[in-house]
């Protein structure tokens, strides 16, 4: 009884802390993630919502700001995020279930973005789906690089430098430095 409710403080605690407003909120948040992340970096700003799940998987660097309602989920899994990083609203990454994300510097994420690094293992038999598990990948995104809102980044998949992943695009294939990605059509920044 006395575990539960310890366990049930602990929730009550964390979620007070994700939630709590303005700039106190923001300090609390950095207190708390200072002492559970893996290794945290100078200056994170967070606004109320941000969540982590697994922090002692999780790297961030110098200078890195995450808006309302973002997500990090390592569990059997690891995240490393290099400096100068904005993350806007509503954005997942997530590299549960065996994945690896890894981010350069000075990269601008979009609202509603998913970073995934892990797929669902499925199997049809006779015609029925059964979904048993899953199995991590790899994400590697490079140093100067924009990912536009409602973008979905699956596993296995290198982002190299200077990249731009256009609004919307779902990525399933490497994009090469300097590539601007609209709908899954690559162009060279270079030819702009």
């Amino acid at each position: 009884m006395i575990k539960k409710i310890i366990n049930e403080l602990k929730q009550f605690l964390n979620f007070l802390v994700t939630y709590f407003p303005g700039s106190s909120g923001n300090m609390l948040r950095r207190l708390l993630y200072k002492v559970r992340l893996n290794s945290l970096g100078t200056k994170l700003d967070t606004e109320i919502g941000f969540r982590v799940t697994c922090p002692k998987n999780i790297v961030i660097g110098n200078n890195a700001y995450l808006m309302r309602d973002c997500s990090l989920n390592s569990c059997d899994g690891k995240i490393n995020i290099g400096d100068n990083i904005s993350v806007n609203q509503n954005v997942d990454i997530n590299s549960s279930d065996g994945g690896f994300i890894e981010m350069g510097n000075d990269v601008m994420i979009g609202n509603n973005v998913v970073i995934r690094a892990a797929d669902h293992i499925y199997k049809n038999k006779s015609k029925k789906i059964n979904r048993s598990g899953h199995v991590g990948g790899k994400i590697i995104i490079g140093n100067n690089v924009w990912i536009g809102a409602n973008c979905v980044i699956l596993k296995n998949v290198t982002i190299k430098d200077g990249s731009v992943i256009g609004a919307g695009t779902v990525v399933t294939k490497d994009v090469d430095s300097n590539e601007l990605v609209i709908s899954n059509k690559q162009v060279n920044l270079k030819n702009i």
